[in-house]
């Protein structure tokens, strides 16, 4: 069994219904849930939008290789709504999965770079995976998910939001 950390973030529609039915969809294909964050809203990063995201983070546990994790995130962001957009440009969508961390590996493909290239950037991936797993190590940088959080430059301003 191997823990992967996903995170999961929404800016269109009834996003806290799209954060739900994603995990519902992540515990159904991917593993047996062993940690959620809390969830956060902020304001769109790298695009203009006047929607708010909602974002957290998951671990999971699984016996799925990442290539295979990848897949079946593409299938749940599918069937919720999301639309692959050609220009690869950001834009609102009613959900977002990404792989953040797959335990202590270091994976670089075209299609899936573990762990995932800009997480230690962005203050809405890690704030709510420090909530939850703030020793863990980052194995490019070999620094725990605190340093990282309290090293980031994105200063970005986040609300905690109750999921009901």
């Amino acid at each position: 069994m191997n823990n992967v950390t996903i995170a999961l973030g929404s800016n269109q529609g009834n996003r806290e219904h799209f954060i739900k039915e994603a995990i519902q969809g992540i515990t159904e294909k991917i593993g047996q849930l062993q940690l959620c964050s809390p969830f956060y809203e902020n304001k769109a990063q790298g695009f203009e939008s006047k929607n708010l995201f909602l974002n957290g983070c998951i671990v999971v546990q699984t016996t799925m290789e990442p290539k295979d994790i990848l897949i079946a995130l593409k299938e749940i962001e599918s069937h919720l709504g999301r639309v692959k957009n050609p220009s690869r440009a950001y834009v609102s969508r009613p959900i977002d999965l990404d792989i953040i961390l797959f335990e202590n590996k270091i994976l670089q493909h075209s299609d899936l770079c573990i762990p995932h290239p800009r997480f230690r950037e962005r203050i809405f991936v890690l704030r709510p995976l420090c909530d939850i797993q703030p020793n863990a190590i980052d194995p490019v940088s070999c620094k725990s998910v605190m340093e990282l959080t309290l090293e980031c430059s994105d200063k970005s301003e986040l609300t905690i939001y109750e999921l009901k």
